[in-house]
């Protein structure tokens, strides 16, 4: 459902991806650890088709690369992305995750009702105004928005990074729905509790490392000859005079007797 190949992508002069290569399969969810700056935004632009890179960028198939403008669109309605910008709009709840189905050519009744129910599975009331949210909140927006149009992948860069251990537990929840459904998910993320999911649930991860997406039991560190170090300790001469340091703190002089406490 996702794949690159020989895959390249650079910030201006700065490399973001190379030569990179991964495949997520259907009914698969891959988590990357990634550090902060590591350019996780760029790589969900890629997958959506918003930037372009060297190499092959696939997605249930098509190259990206060879898409049409109209085709690129109506790919696009495969994904759900929920970006680490959030990307909402002025208006309530109700209104971001309704619009993610009318660009679909759903209509007004049904995607009503459907992005109703798609918050309620988050917990976020749907009339509320995405300004009185509290960040937590406008980010399960996100996820609704994401998930109502019921996507083939989902994309979701660091999605639980405003989240307390129940919100990430809710995310997760839906994720493993999502794979056992059919779906492909890829997640970018750094918290600890989504990692220890992804291991429990035997999800497949990867780090970013040196520009590329690696199984981190293939980084090699390099081990670290002591030897000269210690040798070099011992042949150190020892200073003929080292000033005494006295380790005992004096007691104070005995008060005269008529002084006051």
């Amino acid at each position: 459902m996702i794949a690159l190949r020989h895959a390249g992508l650079a910030h201006g002069v700065h490399p973001v991806l190379v030569d990179a290569d991964l495949v997520v399969a259907r009914g698969e969810v891959v988590v990357i650890s990634a550090a902060a700056g590591a350019g996780s935004s760029s790589l969900v632009e890629l997958l959506a088709g918003t930037r372009r890179a060297t190499g092959e960028v696939a997605i249930a198939g098509r190259d990206l690369g060879k898409l049409r403008a109209s085709s690129l669109v109506r790919m696009r309605r495969r994904l759900g992305i929920i970006p680490q910008a959030l990307d909402l709009v002025a208006g309530t709840a109700l209104d971001n995750v309704a619009l993610a189905l009318e660009v679909a050519g759903v209509g007004r009744r049904e995607r009503l009702t459907r992005a109703a129910a798609a918050l309620r599975a988050f917990d976020v009331a749907a009339e509320r105004p995405i300004a009185t949210l509290a960040m937590a909140a406008q980010q399960r927006v996100a996820w609704a928005r994401a998930f109502v149009r019921n996507p083939d992948v989902v994309v979701a860069d660091h999605p639980t990074s405003h989240q307390d251990a129940s919100g990430t537990a809710a995310l997760i929840e839906r994720l493993v729905a999502h794979a056992e459904a059919g779906g492909a998910a890829l997640v970018i993320s750094r918290d600890p509790q989504l990692l220890t999911a992804a291991a429990r649930a035997a999800w497949r991860t990867l780090t970013w490392h040196r520009h590329q997406l690696v199984d981190p039991t293939a980084i090699a560190v390099d081990a670290i000859d002591a030897a000269p170090l210690v040798e070099a300790e011992i042949a150190r001469p020892v200073p003929e005079a080292v000033e005494a340091i006295p380790n005992v703190v004096p007691f104070p002089r005995a008060r005269s007797a008529g002084h006051r406490r």
